[in-house]
């Protein structure tokens, strides 16, 4: 067994699948081709290891076949990069006249079993076991959220102080008995803005349990960003009377 990092991406399964399936099939190659060797070139300069293509979705594993210390810390940097090139990649399809859906990214790190594994006749180099799944899952819960990258208390625990985030929620996965809190990385640019001090304030009082002033720092929060996500997500928690930061999943 060894220690990696996974990260799991694909396009949102109800916007992009369905309008990029009434391309013609030539338009449809090129546009695909053209976003994954966007994605590829920045997955390799990170030095991660493309384990597979699953139809619309890239798995990329780090510190596996070769051992690199800091492969938390590249996977979260790999998924920055990753989300401002597929953010920009997105929007020139979309002015194009292509409908180009949302990329979105999890990122989880714990051991896995990596080899070939297959029949004698074909064999495949990929990894196996629950870190892998919870990768999935970390993905998949994008949507429910609106972001567009999740990372597990994992990932924050071992990068350090490298790196910031935002937390979005103490997290039960389905499946899975415990909770753990997911956050979204903040990039360079972001990390002063006025949003993420208002947010970062307002979780630690949701956090805390102290329900009336949680309740009025969210509306609060939501009525100065009306359109970032987690502004969203939480105020409709608020308003369906769920004042906490735990989130239990019943989708993947």
């Amino acid at each position: 067994k060894t220690a990696y990092e996974i990260s799991t991406r694909d396009w949102s399964s109800d916007v992009c699948s369905s309008d990029l399936e009434e391309l013609d099939s030539v338009v449809l190659s090129e546009v695909l081709n053209e976003y994954l060797d966007g994605a590829c070139d920045i997955i390799f300069r990170h030095g991660g290891t493309i384990d597979k293509f699953i139809g619309d979705a890239i798995m990329v594993v780090f510190n596996a076949p070769v051992a690199q210390a800091d492969h938390v810390q590249r996977a979260v940097r790999c998924a920055l990069e990753l989300d401002s090139y597929c953010e920009a990649f997105r929007q020139r399809q979309s002015a194009a006249g292509i409908k180009f859906g949302v990329t979105r990214i999890g990122v989880h790190t714990g051991e896995a079993t990596v080899g070939n594994f297959g029949s004698q006749s074909r064999m495949d180099f990929t990894a196996l076991g629950d870190t892998v799944n919870t990768a999935a899952r970390t993905e998949g819960v994008n949507k429910y959220f609106g972001t567009r990258i999740c990372c597990t208390q994992q990932v924050v625990d071992a990068c350090g102080n490298g790196l910031s985030f935002q937390p979005i929620g103490d997290v039960i996965l389905k499946g899975k008995q415990v909770a753990t809190t997911l956050y979204t990385p903040i990039s360079d640019t972001d990390q002063t803005s006025e949003f993420v001090r208002e947010y970062l304030r307002t979780y630690q009082l949701l956090a805390a349990g102290d329900a009336d002033s949680a309740r009025a720092a969210v509306q609060r929060l939501y009525a100065n960003f009306p359109n970032e996500p987690l502004a969203e997500f939480h105020a409709q928690r608020v308003k369906d009377g769920l004042i906490s930061t735990v989130i239990k999943m019943e989708d993947k």
